[in-house]
């Protein structure tokens, strides 16, 4: 009876190593921020990071920027946390941190250390990698 326990155990250790093993393989995350004079926008889950930009693109001239003044200001295929804080045309930006706040402190910290003297927060996410 023991063996019979011992081994179903076994086998639920096997299929749960296999699986973490088939995700790590299979996980995708890539996020982007574009930015323009006019606009912002910004991605995440995406299956790539030419994914990722086009979207990015997308969602900053959907908000009103010109599509010849978009710039790529960060793009990453790091799962995590994602921030943008802006104070007027400044802006600071973070992908792929642990968590949501050390994302939120550091894009304000940037934001700042471009020259914006009160930065606030306009977006958050998370990159979950599907």
């Amino acid at each position: 009876m023991k063996r019979v326990g011992l081994i179903i155990v076994l086998l639920a250790v096997a299929v749960a190593v296999i699986t973490a093993a088939f995700r790590a393989e299979t996980l995708e995350a890539a996020s982007a921020v574009a930015w323009s004079k006019d606009a912002y926008g910004y991605s995440f889950n995406a299956t790539s990071v030419e994914e990722a930009e086009r979207l990015a693109r997308a969602a900053a001239e959907k908000n009103g920027a010109a599509a010849g003044e978009i710039e790529i200001l960060a793009v990453s295929q790091v799962e995590g946390y994602g921030a943008i804080a802006v104070d007027g045309n400044i802006v600071g930006v973070t992908i792929g941190y642990p968590d949501l706040r050390a994302a939120i402190v550091r894009a304000k910290q940037e934001c700042t250390k471009r020259g914006g003297r009160h930065p606030r927060v306009v977006a958050t996410w998370h990159d979950r990698g599907y």
